[in-house]
């Protein structure tokens, strides 16, 4: 894994190759406060789910399912974490007016 930004866009190196990569790049504001495109750790989170279950599908494994348990608990944790984003965004609008 190669860091482009960090905490925002990455190159990750194809398996067994030793040219090509993948850019994964994740949204941000931009200085003029507009969201820029990408995507999120909750599409990722959902993304990884369900390569576990495929492989589970493929030839289970209870370390599979371990990270399937695991990784449902980093949703609920990004869940909690963007709930309570959302409460501080409404407080303020309503302390503002």
């Amino acid at each position: 894994m190669d860091i482009v930004e960090h905490g925002v866009e990455y190159k990750l190196a194809n398996f067994k190759e030793l040219i090509g990569t993948q850019v994964v790049r994740f949204t941000t504001k931009g200085k003029d406060g507009k969201f820029v495109p990408g995507t999120t750790n909750e599409e990722v989170v959902d993304m990884l789910i369900d390569r576990f279950y495929a492989l589970n599908k493929n030839n289970f494994s209870a370390e599979n399912q371990c990270c399937i348990i695991l990784l449902k608990n980093i949703r609920q944790i990004q869940k909690r974490r963007l709930s309570k984003k959302i409460d501080k965004v409404i407080k303020y609008r309503e302390d503002s007016e």
